[in-house]
């Protein structure tokens, strides 16, 4: 379980210009509970998608107080951990996972794991470097990719199924590539991890919408066309809450936001 933030942007830019100062000194703060690793993507001037991680404490990071002050991207992605049990706090569990220019982030989590672990060949989980539910939902989009599948239809379809295989997994995802973002909001009867909120000992500073609105994915768009993603976590004035089993997909030299439901989007693929 995680907190995500991403943006696209008309010109290379900072999380903190997007979201505001305020609203990025925050998010970083929300890494006083997710505590487990954090981690960033983002395109570059070249147009390749980089990475950084660091499977310590994001919230009194410098290095993540300078990625998202400093590091200017026309988009970025960002993940700060709270690592599901069982699932190792190390470098190589640490989100974002990257293989073939496509970079994945990962809210939430899909029981059983080894039923989900049988859908894929060791090597394909291997290369990504994880042994997580979500690098095994990566390993599956790529795997779609792989066969000629556009990524958002590949991200779509892959994540219709497996909600409907594992029906109270909650899968909230931000891919990236150097063409497109991705977010995706399916989490509907997922189990809140409320004794994880209370054995963490933050009482009433607990981050917001913890307890009534954990897995809410919410955008917004900037007076400068700007489109930005984030978790619960954040003051909600100005964002819009993503409708459940819904997927956006924001196209970096455009920034037109294209949006389906993920049923639906099975269905076409099918």
């Amino acid at each position: 379980m995680c907190r995500l933030l991403g943006y696209a942007a008309p010109r290379a830019t900072t999380a903190a210009a997007v979201l505001g100062a305020a609203d990025a000194r925050e998010w970083q703060r929300m890494g006083r509970l997710h505590a487990d690793g954090w981690g960033t993507a983002w395109v570059d001037g070249a147009g390749d998608v980089r990475r950084y991680r660091d499977p310590s404490d994001g919230a009194q990071s410098a290095d993540l107080a300078g990625a998202i002050d400093d590091g200017e991207a026309v988009a970025r992605i960002a993940h700060l951990r709270l690592a599901t049990e069982g699932m190792g706090n190390v470098l190589r569990n640490t989100h974002p996972f990257v293989a073939d220019g496509i970079a994945f982030a990962h809210n939430g989590s899909i029981h059983p794991v080894q039923e989900l672990r049988a859908m894929v060949r060791p090597e394909e989980v291997e290369r990504l470097g994880g042994t997580t539910d979500s690098a095994i939902v990566a390993a599956l989009v790529l795997r779609e990719v792989a066969r000629g599948v556009p990524l958002f239809e590949a991200t779509t379809s892959t994540v219709a199924r497996l909600r409907e295989r594992f029906p109270t997994s909650a899968i909230n995802l931000l891919v990236l590539s150097a063409d497109e973002l991705v977010a995706v909001h399916a989490n509907e009867g997922a189990p809140v991890p409320l004794e994880l909120f209370e054995s963490s000992g933050l009482g009433p500073d607990l981050p917001l919408d913890h307890v009534e609105h954990y897995y809410q994915l919410s955008w917004r768009r900037e007076a400068d066309g700007a489109v930005a993603f984030t978790s619960s976590g954040l003051p909600a004035e100005g964002w819009q809450r993503m409708a459940q089993h819904t997927a956006a997909r924001v196209d970096l030299t455009t920034l037109e936001v294209e949006v389906v439901d993920l049923p639906q989007a099975a269905r076409r693929a099918a």
